[in-house]
C-alpha cells in the first residue's frame, strides 16, 4: 500500500513539475518565457503559470487569478484568461512591437543588445474575488430584458413612427451607461497579488527557433507586493488609518464680503494593512469634506461609494468646496474630512477623520493659503 501511494505522489508530482517547475521557492512567483525576430522586431511573451498564490484577501476567498502583460516602453497591454487555481497554468502567447531607443540609427546596424536596450517586461498578477457572469446567465438576463421590453411596447402601444433620433440616442447611451457599471463591477471584485518585472537581457536568448525567432529559457521571477508609497514613519504620522492629498485655495474679494475659501479632494492613500482592516467591514467607502463657519455646516462635497484600496482619485473638477465668507469672518471657518463606510441597517461608521484650520496640525498651512491669496497649496493630511 505504501508503495502504491508513494507511486501515485511522484506522478502527480511530475505532472506538476512539468508545467509549474519553478525556481523551487516557495514564495508565490510567475514564469514566462520571451520569443523575439530581430529583424521585423517583434517580441512574443508567453505567459507560463504561477506557484503559491494567496487564496484568501481579509474576509473573501479568491475565484481565480489572471495576469495584465505590459512591456516598456510601449502602450499594448494584454490580460490572460482566468484560471480558477492557486497553482494557475496559462501558457498564452501575447505579441508586441519593440520600440528602437535610438531611430536615426540604420536598422542593419542595430545589434541584439541595442534593440533590446532600454526595454523591461511587466506581470501584474490579480485575484477576482467573484466568479464573473457565464454567457449562460448573459443570454437569460438579456431575454428577461427583452421580454420587459416588449410587454412595455404592448401596454403602451405607440406607434412606431414615435421612435426617433432621441430615443435611440437616449437607448445607446443607457447601453453605455450600463456597460461602464458593469466594467466598475468587475474592476472592484479584482485584488492585486503583485508583480513582477524583468529587464531584457540579450545573453538569455540563446535558443534558436523556427521561423527566424530566438527565444529565452524558462524565466521564473518573485512576484513582489505593490507598495502604497508610504514609508513606515509615514505609516506611523497616519496612525494607520490612511492620508488625503487636498489642495486648497483662497480668493480674496475687493470688498471683503465674498471671499472665497475652496478645498478639492485629490486622492488617497493607505498602507495594505489599513485596506484588509477596511475590508473586513464588508461596506463600501465614502469621502466627506465639509465647510463650517462658526461651527456650523454651510457646504460639503461627498464622494461616490468605492472598494477599499491603498490608493484612489478624484477629478479635481467635480471634487471640490467652496463656501463664500465675509474676511472679517475667516477666524470661523475651518474644514472637515471624513472617511466612513454604510453598512447593514444603514449604520455608518466613521473610520477616519481630519480637521483643516488655524488651531489644527494643519494651521501652518492654512494661515499661508490666507497669506497669498490666489495661490492654491495642495499637501497631505493625516487621518485620525
Amino acid at each position: 500500500m505504501a508503495f502504491s501511494l508513494s507511486k501515485l505522489r511522484n506522478i502527480l508530482n511530475t505532472n506538476r513539475d512539468g508545467q509549474l517547475a519553478g525556481s523551487g521557492s516557495l514564495d508565490p512567483e510567475i514564469g514566462f518565457k520571451l520569443a523575439l525576430h530581430p529583424v521585423n522586431k517583434n517580441l512574443y511573451v508567453t505567459v507560463i503559470g504561477a506557484r503559491h498564490l494567496p487564496s484568501l484577501f481579509g474576509l473573501s476567498r479568491a475565484h481565480g487569478y489572471l495576469v495584465k502583460v505590459k512591456v516598456f516602453p510601449g502602450d499594448s497591454k494584454f490580460e490572460t484568461t482566468l484560471q480558477e487555481s492557486s497553482w494557475p497554468v496559462w501558457n498564452e502567447d501575447f505579441k508586441f512591437q519593440l520600440k528602437l531607443k535610438d531611430a536615426k540609427r540604420p536598422a542593419d546596424k542595430i545589434d541584439l543588445q541595442s534593440l533590446l536596450a532600454g526595454h523591461f517586461l511587466s506581470l501584474t498578477i490579480y485575484a477576482v474575488l467573484e466568479p464573473p457572469k457565464t454567457d449562460t446567465d448573459k443570454r437569460k438576463s438579456s431575454k428577461t430584458l427583452d421580454a420587459k421590453k416588449s410587454q412595455k411596447v404592448t401596454d403602451q402601444e405607440e406607434p412606431k413612427a414615435k421612435t426617433g433620433f432621441l430615443e435611440k440616442t437616449f437607448s445607446s447611451f443607457k447601453s453605455t451607461k450600463a456597460e461602464a457599471i458593469a466594467q466598475k463591477s468587475i474592476l472592484e471584485k479584482r485584488r492585486t497579488v503583485g508583480a513582477a518585472t524583468w529587464n531584457f537581457d540579450s545573453k538569455l536568448f540563446q535558443n534558436d527557433l523556427k521561423n527566424g525567432l530566438i527565444g529565452t529559457p524558462d524565466i521564473w521571477r518573485p512576484i513582489n507586493a505593490i507598495a502604497s508609497g508610504l514609508s513606515a514613519a509615514d505609516s506611523r504620522r497616519e496612525n494607520k488609518k490612511g492620508q488625503l492629498e487636498v489642495t486648497l485655495l483662497y480668493t480674496s474679494s475687493e470688498d471683503g464680503l465674498n471671499d472665497i475659501v475652496q478645498l478639492t479632494v485629490n486622492r488617497y492613500r493607505c498602507s495594505v494593512q489599513t485596506m484588509q482592516e477596511q475590508e473586513e467591514y464588508k461596506a463600501p467607502l465614502y469621502l466627506k469634506a465639509t465647510i463650517l463657519e462658526a461651527n456650523k455646516a454651510e457646504c460639503y462635497w461627498k464622494s461616490d461609494r468605492f472598494v477599499p484600496a491603498i490608493s484612489a482619485r478624484w477629478d479635481p473638477k467635480s471634487a471640490t468646496v467652496k463656501l463664500s465668507v465675509f474676511k472679517a469672518s475667516l477666524n470661523q471657518v475651518s474644514i472637515y474630512i471624513s472617511l466612513g463606510c454604510k453598512m447593514k441597517m444603514a449604520k455608518k461608521e466613521i473610520l477616519g477623520k481630519a480637521t483643516i484650520d488655524e488651531k489644527s496640525a494643519y494651521a501652518d498651512s492654512w494661515r499661508e493659503v490666507l497669506k497669498q491669496p490666489g495661490l492654491p497649496k495642495t499637501f497631505w493630511i493625516n487621518f485620525e
